[in-house]
This record gives C-alpha cells, structure tokens and sequence, in this order.
C-alpha cells in the first residue's frame, strides 16, 4: 500500500548556497510546529523538498489550511511514495486513477534526482506516458500545453513521489530565519498586514501596541489581541507589549499647539518601542505607514517621526493603495476584526487640523517643554506583557 504524503517544493530557499541547511531546518520545524501531532508520522528533508508523511487518518483539509500558512512553502501536493520500481510505480499510480474520470487529455512531468535511478527524467516521461495511454484505451489525448491531468513524478533517493495536482503557498522566507523585529500594531488593517509581510520575509514578530484606558474603552486591546491570535498562526508564539500612553497624551496636550500631537505622540511610541526592542536585543522596528495615506504620513511627517529613534524603522506597506491592505487584510483573515469599531490611542485629543509637514526644529523646541525621558521611563514601568 502506498504512503500517502504531502510533498512541499521551496524556491527562494533553494539560492541560499552554504546556508541553506540552517533555512531548510527551519522550515522543517516550522511545519512540524503548524502541523496536528496525530495528522503525521514523520517529517524529512529529501533532496530538494521536504516531505510529511501523513497518517493514516491524517485530516487533509486541516494538513492544506496549515500548510498554506508556513512561510517558504512555495507550493505543496498531496501524492503517494512509491518503491524504486519502475514497473511498480505503473501500478501504483494506476491504481489511484482506475475508476475514475478519463481525462480528455492528459501529461506526464517527470524529475530524476536520484541520478542513480536506471531511467532518466526523458525516459520516465515517456514510458508512463505510454502506458497510461493504454490504460486509457485511447480516450484521453497527450497534450503537453492544454492538458486536464497532470501525472507528477518524482525519483527521490529513497522513494518516486507521485502526485497530481500542485498547490501554492505564499513562498517567501520561514520565520525565524531573518531575526526578530518590533512591530507597532494597532487594530486598524494596516499594521498587522504590515506584520504580516515581514513574518513572509523570514522575521519573527514582536508587537507593541500602545492604549489610552481608561479614556477609552477596552476594544482596541482585544480586537489587538484578537488580531495576534490570527497573525500567530503564522508564526506559532507571539509576545504583545501594552503600553499605557494616556498620561503622555495629556502632558503633550497640556504644553504644545494641536497642530503638533500627532507627530510628538508618534515620537514618543517610537522611542518607547525602541527602548523595549533594545530589551529584546531586536534590531528594527514595523510599522503600517503608507505614504500620504494620513496626516502622520507624509514624507516631511515620516522623516521628523523617525528622527526620535536611531533603529532602522521597516515601512513593508510604503507604497501600497488602501485598497490593496484591505484585500490581503481579507486573504490572511484579519480584515473582520480590523473592521470592528474602535478608538485608538490617537483618537484622543485629536487635533481638528493636524500638521501635514512638520518641522523637526519647532518639534525640538517643543519637546524641550516634557520631561521626556521620565515620561518614558513611567510608561514603560507600567507596560503589560501578554504571550500566545
């Protein structure tokens, strides 16, 4: 009886030369941790693909929703291990198409790895296609462009993978393999769609999210919470940061023009952000600015906001449509809680005018006004940690 498993294809993995073992083993643990223990027997690295050998009584459905959410598969399928014999590869993959609709045409597309296999890759092709040409007495047409069954085989070292039907991941880079950042996450669509894209390039994510309770209800924190659950299914473990930012809020409006709070408050969240990063000994801070899309997004608002910190600040959405967010928000399940009402931080003492290009000089000047380390130093005394 065949094995049944699901045999998972990367492409950007495959270019990283000497350290592509370290990114391999990566990946191989990252599906191991998405995966249901009673859904697989093993999980092995076999010459370029991974392979997960599924039990018996495996949940498919469950195995393809997980699997589709492990950063640096690029596409997966589900197919069948079969022994080195050829005569008994025919017979293998015979038996899981008999009794089944003939194709009105058909393919073969084969991959010799194991170059020790008697046939090669040409041959394979052939010789299956023939046969499943007479299986098929005929009825179904190879067709090598339009075809409506495509017979993949593949010749492993240890075993020929056959499967009929690939489908995609979102490729990218296993988290865990390009460090850990700090991502400032609200519960709107862009930061954790921001975050989301940085867990696709490899990094492991850390939140912070910054609160104005008692002023304002708890929604924002749980539709974060609510959000980090969702984007943890990406990357299994996640740590969020709550930061009191109220009293800030109200110094800030005591002493300085309207006009000016939005671009101090973002100040002072990055600084706050980057002392805890430092903490964390991580090396660069997220955030879901897309530029010109508010007031604190303008360019001359991003370079003034960025000037308060030296950490490299990642911008994943910078030129991204509003439009474009709200879709990938929908794709990766996000949306609906995004969506909820709530008040944000920011929407205290909001300003009805608030400055589009700010001047760091006059910023300078103002925040000569706070005490600002003590500000910092309060709010970060007062932080909440809270884990997945």
């Amino acid at each position: 009886m065949n094995k049944e498993v699901a045999i998972i294809h990367y492409h950007e993995i495959a270019l990283k030369g000497k350290n592509r073992d370290f990114f391999e083993n990566v990946l191989l643990q990252n599906i191991k941790k998405s995966l249901e223990e009673q859904d697989y027997l093993k999980v092995e690295r076999r010459h370029g693909r991974i392979v997960v050998f599924l039990n018996f009584e495996a949940d498919k459905q469950r195995v393809r929703s997980k699997l589709k959410k492990v950063f640096g598969i690029a596409n997966f399928s589900f197919g069948f291990a079969s022994a080195l014999d050829f005569e008994l590869l025919k017979k293998d993959i015979w038996n899981e198409l008999k009794g089944k609709d003939i194709p009105e045409t058909f393919r073969v597309t084969a991959k010799r790895s194991n170059k020790n296999f008697p046939k090669n890759s040409q041959e394979i092709a052939v010789e299956l296609g023939s046969f499943l040409f007479e299986k098929f007495e005929g009825k179904a047409k190879v067709n090598l462009k339009n075809f409506k069954l495509n017979c993949f085989c593949e010749v492993g070292e240890k075993n020929i993978y056959f499967y009929f039907k690939k489908e995609k991941g979102y490729a990218g880079l296993p988290v865990g393999t390009a460090g850990r950042v700090m991502s400032l996450i609200s519960a709107g669509f862009d930061s954790p769609v921001a975050s989301w894209k940085m867990m696709r390039r490899g990094a492991k994510v850390v939140y912070i999210h910054f609160h104005s309770y008692p002023y304002t209800t708890k929604a924002s924190s749980e539709n974060v919470k609510a959000l980090i659950k969702k984007l943890d299914e990406y990357q299994f473990g996640s740590k969020v940061y709550f930061v009191p930012f109220v009293d800030i809020q109200k110094e800030i409006s005591a002493k300085c023009p309207s006009s000016q709070r939005v671009i101090l408050y973002r100040r002072f969240m990055l600084r706050i952000a980057e002392k805890l990063a430092e903490k964390e000994e991580i090396k660069a801070l997220v955030t879901g600015d897309s530029l010109g899309q508010v007031a604190s997004q303008t360019l001359d608002n991003i370079f003034v906001i960025a000037e308060s910190v030296k950490m490299p600040i990642l911008r994943p959405l910078i030129g991204e449509n509003k439009n474009d967010i709200i879709d990938l928000a929908s794709e990766i399940n996000t949306h609906d809680i995004s969506a909820q009402p709530y008040e944000d931080c920011c929407s205290l003492f909001l300003p009805t005018s608030p400055e589009t290009h700010g001047k760091i000089d006059m910023i300078l000047q103002l925040e000569k006004k706070l005490n600002v380390e003590d500000m910092i130093k309060k709010a970060i005394s007062e932080v909440e940690i809270f884990k997945f």
